[in-house]
């Protein structure tokens, strides 16, 4: 990417993000959900998102479909807004913004020693449960993949950083999990993307969806407590998080097995979590691009 187009991409998202920290937080919320409607009528991804409502929903009807594909960007929107207004979180404001009756989960992980591998989605508002968590005091990682505009990427990690969140590149994963879970920290991967060929195939919405396997890896290597976050936003705008323990008993002896079984186990809690909540999941992604091999 040119330089010249970077600086100006890296400086309309700092603008944009200046001006939704000076607007009241519901005020900054409906613009980005007004921003969030205008990209679902200019049409921005917007025939994958119908194609794989309509995948993962047979049942419904076309309006129904549309409706929550619009929800869907409308929230996503509301989600950027949320980020940009990271820097203004701190102990005194979070619990008017977060609502997690079970924080107890990450004191319990912390307690075992081993630190804990948080697994999740692009479901809810995900920045402000991993910012939620590092201001409350917990030690947060998160693993994340390069953007293609280095001063973007440096502008989103100085956000995270400023709450408190470590940040361990896709590149370096392996690595920095490893010595990150040794210091008893909690670790963050999203693992509901496609991840190609190099996926552990299990079933997502009644289809096999190619999904990373760092989270259960790390989990079965270092013996870390495997956890899986819900969040979704409440009506009344404060964001819920569920925290729960993915067991690991009962597990097939063979390693690439075990993988399968708890990459299975925590996928089905996501999509139980997205078909309570359908407009909160990132639809706009190709998640089922990757087809499973053929059987010789």
């Amino acid at each position: 990417m040119k330089k010249w187009r970077q600086d100006i991409e890296a400086f309309g998202l700092k603008s944009l993000a200046f001006l939704l920290r000076t607007l009241p937080h519901q005020t900054s919320l409906r613009l980005g959900e007004s921003l969030g409607g205008l990209a679902y009528r200019i049409g921005i991804r917007r025939e994958v998102t119908i194609d794989n409502l309509t995948q993962a929903f047979p049942e419904w009807d076309r309006t129904k479909i549309e409706s929550t594909a619009r929800a869907c960007y409308r929230h996503f929107g509301a989600l950027v807004c949320e980020f940009t207004r990271l820097p203004l979180l701190n102990p005194g404001n979070v619990d008017k913004l977060v609502e997690n009756d079970n924080w107890d989960v990450f004191d319990e992980a912390q307690r075992r020693g081993k630190g804990g591998v948080v697994v999740s989605g692009h479901f809810g508002i995900w920045e402000l449960k991993g910012a939620a968590a590092a201001v409350k005091g917990y030690p947060i990682s998160y693993i994340v993949t390069g953007q293609q505009n280095k001063r973007v990427e440096a502008l989103i990690d100085e956000y995270r950083g400023g709450v408190g969140i470590r940040i361990i590149k896709k590149r370096d994963a392996v690595k920095g999990v490893i010595k990150a879970l040794r210091e008893n920290r909690i670790i963050a991967i999203m693992s509901d993307q496609d991840a190609h060929e190099a996926g552990v195939f299990v079933q997502f919405f009644n289809r096999p969806a190619s999904t990373p396997k760092g989270a259960a890896m790390f989990a079965l290597r270092t013996g870390a407590a495997l956890i899986f976050a819900e969040c979704f936003r409440r009506k009344n705008e404060r964001l819920k998080i569920i925290m729960e323990f993915i067991p690991m008993d009962d597990l097939p002896e063979d390693r690439e097995e075990a993988i399968f079984e708890l990459t299975q186990r925590f996928t089905t809690r996501l999509e139980e979590a997205i078909r309570r909540h359908p407009e909160q999941w990132f639809w706009m992604h190709r998640r089922w691009k990757t087809s499973p091999p053929e059987k010789k």
